[in-house]
């Protein structure tokens, strides 16, 4: 088995689009309306609401019965921050320096943890409230 997709569930998918175009500092390779947007590195964007218009018009062309129980059952789970997203990157300071210069989101401070080795980090939140960990090399 391997990973084919992590994808992150978004309410405006131009703004998110922006935010991690900035992010990643690459164009998608993929965009299917305002509904899915690829990224090259496993990464997509997905706007439910577009399937909310969809189902209203046509539910039985485009999903079945399952897909469209499934989208309105309420699991009652939040649906932002179950997974965090840990991008590398190779110099952590610079990283750190551009995102908060493009001020596309929230940006921590940058963080130090030595439990079983030095590891420096810092969190973006993304237009949804999702937050990424940024990791890399410190000096």
């Amino acid at each position: 088995m391997v990973l084919g997709t992590m994808y992150i569930f978004v309410s405006d998918m131009e703004k998110s689009m922006r935010f991690y175009r900035e992010l990643l500092q690459e164009e998608p390779l993929y965009a299917n309306d305002d509904r899915w947007v690829q990224f090259s590195n496993k990464i997509a964007l997905y706007n439910k609401s577009y399937d909310t218009k969809v189902i209203g018009k046509e539910p039985s062309i485009r999903f079945n019965q399952a897909y469209i129980d499934d989208f309105y059952r309420d699991t009652g789970n939040p649906k932002n921050n179950i997974v965090v997203f840990n991008f590398e990157v190779e110099d952590l300071k610079e990283e750190y320096e551009r995102l908060k210069a493009i001020n596309i989101g929230e940006v921590s401070e940058l963080m130090y943890v030595n439990v079983h080795m030095p590891y420096w980090y810092f969190n973006i939140v993304d237009p949804d409230g999702n937050v990424l960990e940024i990791t890399g090399e410190y000096e």
